[in-house]
């Protein structure tokens, strides 16, 4: 059963304390569901469903395990993979796991008491479990899985093309039997390459915010142009800023960064549904997997071995902050999906020589191959890299 969040409560006080929780989430979300383990279909109710009460929201289907949050590849067959947190029975009990790249949070509580995926379910702060965290809620024995890596390369070409290849596998998985999709959109390489793969699968709705004369203002009507593809522009001004900051709820103090990038997807999510899109994609982690940011193209300049690194951390970091922040911002009005943060290709991308990333004083070159490889736009191909909380604007409404 898919669901935009769910939480277990376990012990004699599991029910009163899972309908305390839903009041809290109300505001939230509508359509929240309570019930004993008993009533969830898959759990046996002499066994794993004894004192156990469970809250999701947003359901599609039938109250039974397993509980997604998010996407899980279902052709992929063994363990799961894909956008996940999940509660499920496996042989000898119940548990909760996180997809490898951490794009949907998993919390628990101090005692094992209560397993969520989402932040909102406690009333003091959780502990987030780590990325591909696998918690087994009997023994409370906790594991956790990482992307492999390695590869030997022979040209820059046969990397873009590997990289063409699987980013059009991951973009045509994530919206299987969408009719329509939205893709927040800034007209640079990552949000362009990801429209033009989407609009070869189903219908796509360009979504744009910015603030009037700002880069992305004109950028994505150019982009949108040249993809000939719808675009839904929303102007933001210091009353949209504070309008959307209101809802703001984060499991960690929010940064200035933090601030605008919610406006930014919480804004385009919001579009998004009003312009009849099933889900809304986003290029997050293209930059620390092909080396967008400036600070790697530094970084290599000493040691390519360093910038390598440092991407790396990047990427892991990704899961403790900025999936949390960029998913709970979207998904308060549309599923969000992130086609870089697939594991196949973040397991490829990685293992790509640093000097096919940074070279000449260029950034993510291979992934600009791979883009015209697919067939983008040169000019899209070639747009120069700007965080966009810059290039839309938005960082100078945060108050």
């Amino acid at each position: 059963m898919r669901t935009n969040g769910f939480a277990l409560f376990r012990g004699a006080d599991g029910r009163a304390k899972a309908e305390r929780a839903a009041e809290r989430v109300q505001r939230y979300s509508k359509g929240i569901l309570v019930c004993s383990g008993s009533d969830l279909e898959g759990l046996s109710p002499d066994s794993e469903g004894k004192d156990v009460h469970v809250i999701a929201y947003k359901l599609e289907g039938s109250p039974s395990l397993p509980l997604v949050h998010g996407f899980i590849d279902e052709q992929s067959g063994g363990s799961p993979v894909g956008e996940f947190a999940l509660l499920r029975r496996e042989e000898g009990g119940l548990t909760a796991s996180r997809d490898v790249l951490g794009t949907r949070p998993l919390y628990t509580d101090s005692i094992g008491s209560c397993v969520a995926s989402d932040h909102r379910f406690f009333t003091e702060t959780p502990r987030l479990l780590p990325n591909g965290a696998r918690l087994d809620l009997g023994s409370m024995k906790l594991t956790t899985s990482t992307l492999s890596s390695g590869g030997e390369w022979l040209s820059i070409d046969e990397c873009a093309e590997g990289v063409a290849r699987i980013l059009k596998e991951s973009v045509a998985k994530r919206l299987k039997g969408r009719k329509k999709v939205a893709v927040s959109f800034s007209g640079g390489l990552d949000s362009s390459l990801i429209a033009l793969l989407a609009s070869r699968e189903t219908e796509v709705v360009l979504c744009s915010v910015n603030t009037p004369g700002s880069r992305d203002a004109e950028q994505a009507k150019v982009g949108a142009g040249a993809l000939g593809l719808e675009l839904v522009e929303v102007t933001v001004d210091g009353t949209g800023m504070d309008r959307e900051l209101q809802s703001l709820d984060l499991p960690f103090e929010p940064s200035p960064m933090d601030k605008a990038l919610w406006c930014i997807y919480s804004s385009t999510s919001r579009a998004a549904a009003e312009n009849g899109a099933e889900l809304i994609m986003l290029g997050q982690l293209a930059d620390e997997l092909f080396g967008g940011y400036m600070k790697y193209a530094r970084a290599a300049k000493e040691s390519e071995e360093a910038a390598a690194a440092m991407m790396l951390a990047d990427v892991v970091a990704s899961g403790e902050k900025a999936f949390v922040r960029d998913e709970e911002a979207c998904a308060r009005f549309t599923e969000v999906r992130f086609p870089f943060a697939d594991d196949k290709l973040a397991s490829y991308a990685l293992a790509i020589p640093m000097g096919y990333k940074v070279a000449g004083g260029e950034r993510k070159v291979v992934l600009r191959k791979a883009a015209l490889m697919l067939g983008l736009p040169d000019i899209l191909a070639a747009a120069p890299k700007k965080a966009a909380q810059y290039s839309s604007g938005v960082s100078k409404l945060v108050p």
